[in-house]
């Protein structure tokens, strides 16, 4: 099974073909999507988690939040 962004629903990898099979060598996804990816930048994976953790609630109040902030970013 292939990654999915939780944020665009694309596969967040370009491949290569290496002669024996595909290979991600690069992120290719939006910028919260490589945020997630990014383990070097703890900030902005520890806010895309957030925003995340916002989207998949069940309460509408984080819902909602997770709406005002996704606008206030422009997405």
């Amino acid at each position: 099974m292939r990654d999915v962004c939780p944020f665009c629903h694309r596969d967040p990898y370009e491949y290569v073909d290496v002669g024996v099979g595909m290979v991600p060598v690069a992120v290719t996804c939006c910028d919260l999507g490589c945020a997630l990816l990014d383990w070097r930048n703890k900030p902005a994976q520890r806010f895309a988690r957030k925003l995340l953790n916002l989207r998949r609630s069940y309460s509408p109040r984080k819902k909602a939040r997770y709406r005002r902030l996704m606008m206030q970013m422009d997405y």
